[in-house]
């Protein structure tokens, strides 16, 4: 639960500061406001795998089965947990 707060927090930080830098320069076209989602994303995702690094959750589930042994397994319960992220 912690990362989903840390990335938020990290995805609207970033995206602040960078339209703020970039609203002063004249020419604000798409190209800018995508390339400002592109990296405000790709540093709430860092920042949520930090988050889970540091609070210990990555460990967790280390030993959890793959996709490919649920599915090999057959069994539509497992299949349906997996998907809907419930380990």
């Amino acid at each position: 639960m912690i990362n989903f707060i840390v990335s938020t927090v990290a995805f609207s930080l970033t995206a602040y500061l960078l339209n703020r830098y970039f609203k002063t320069h004249p020419d604000s076209s798409r190209h800018i406001t995508l390339s400002i989602m592109a990296v405000a994303t790709l540093v709430s995702i860092g920042a949520g795998w930090v988050a889970d690094e540091v609070d210990g959750e990555a460990e967790r589930h280390k030993n959890d089965p793959g996709l490919s042994e649920i599915v090999k397994s057959g069994d539509p319960i497992k299949i349906a947990k997996f998907l809907v992220g419930i380990n």
